[in-house]
């Protein structure tokens, strides 16, 4: 679990350490006659429910964890899409709203306070929350902050199958409306590989090996689904862009599926359901640019960047860049209607929130109350910031 030499990270306490070597136990006898495919060792490392990052609740959110999402940065982020959901009730969505992985509840909490303001609460507020450990959490928070009328209002699932059905109330989860995903592709596991970009048949897997307690990466053929899914996307890339040198990369091969499953789910609710994804990436010639070497993964433990997915397993974030390019073309195979992709500041721009902003710095009390204010606005829409790393893919189903 040291990190390597070239830079360090604070040390862990020692239960997490504990914890870590609990899990490098556990991967070890995955792994012991054979190698880990990086998805399954990313599956492994972010939800195992007793040691993973999310599955056991060890992440940490906000200025003291090891991130910050936009919901914690602002909550004009949030006003932006109860403007969404006032728009999609006046289009005559349906009435439920879908949070797909929660995180800290900021979110949530924003929303049906905002919504309750607006005269727009709905009728359900469904949080898909995988993680054991985190919908504990959530609940907590939510049931102390929120009044009982707006608590009642919300249902936890653990997975998209169970959307079908409340089993409290014998009625689907959610009918329809506005679905939410902020910051949740980009966390899902992926297949790592190296490749001369857009030259399917240069692709090697990079697989994972233990070496006594340290992991390590191995070269092996490509699979069957890693094929498939470079073939998918490589006969469209840019012939110019055509590299001679190969490099590191990531690439969901398990997406098709996933969107499958939810427009199946999506599609039988009595409503029209609007989807925002909101996450860090680009067309596939960006995340795929033959100068990114080492490809785009990245690690997060107390508010320190790096690329070593293998330092303290289960203790920090693993990420990788969304290709919105490809998720929308396997969104439109898996029958969602696409509505279009922009970056976060265009669409935060394109809501009421300037005028929301206006109000509030009008009507704050003190010097530091508008610093506060002005500062959050800009990290959503500043291009340094969160404004145009950030994209936003807007999706929808209609019902069968």
């Amino acid at each position: 679990m040291t990190p390597p030499p070239d830079f360090s990270l604070p040390t862990p306490s020692p239960s997490d350490q504990d914890k870590s070597w609990a899990l490098i136990a556990y991967l070890r006898s995955l792994s012991s006659s054979a190698t880990l495919s990086f998805a399954d060792y990313m599956q492994a490392v972010l939800y195992h429910p007793q040691w993973g990052y999310y599955g056991s609740g060890q992440v940490q959110f906000g200025a003291g964890g090891d991130f910050v999402t936009a919901p914690e940065r602002s909550p004009l982020f949030t006003a932006g899409l109860v403007f969404e959901w006032q728009q999609a009730q006046a289009a005559g969505l349906g009435g439920d709203v879908l949070e797909l992985g929660a995180g800290s509840g900021q979110l949530a909490l924003d929303f049906l306070q905002a919504s309750h303001q607006r005269g727009c609460i709905p009728n359900r507020y469904c949080i898909l929350e995988i993680s054991p450990a985190l919908r504990r959490r959530q609940q907590e928070r939510l049931r102390a902050a929120l009044p009982d009328a707006l608590f009642a209002r919300l249902i936890w699932v653990d997975s998209i199958e169970a959307l079908r059905l409340n089993a409290q109330t014998d009625q689907p989860c959610f009918s329809g409306g506005l679905l939410i995903a902020n910051e949740v592709l980009d966390a899902m596991p992926v297949t790592r590989f190296r490749w001369r970009p857009g030259q399917v048949s240069s692709a090697e897997e990079q697989r994972v090996s233990c070496d006594g307690a340290r992991f390590t990466w191995v070269s092996a053929p490509p699979s069957v689904e890693l094929v498939q899914a470079l073939a998918d996307f490589a006969d469209k890339w840019p012939k110019d862009t055509l590299a001679e040198a190969p490099v590191a990369a990531e690439i969901n091969t398990a997406l098709p599926a996933w969107l499958a499953e939810l427009q199946q789910v999506l599609s039988q609710a009595t409503g029209t359901t609007w989807l925002y994804f909101f996450d860090y990436g680009g067309a596939s010639a960006e995340v795929y640019r033959p100068d990114r070497t080492d490809g785009t993964l990245r690690c997060h433990y107390r508010h320190l960047a790096h690329d070593d997915p293998f330092v303290y397993p289960g203790l920090q974030d693993i990420t990788t860049w969304v290709n919105f390019e490809r998720t929308a073309r396997l969104a439109a195979a898996a029958g969602f209607f696409v509505d279009g992709e922009r970056s976060q500041a265009a669409w935060l721009l394109g809501t009421d929130v300037p005028e929301q902003f206006t109000r509030l710095m009008q009507a704050a009390p003190d010097r530091a109350a508008s610093a506060r204010i002005a500062q959050g606005f800009k990290e959503l829409v500043m291009p340094t910031e969160m404004g145009e790393r950030f994209r936003v893919l807007r999706l929808r189903v209609e019902p069968a």
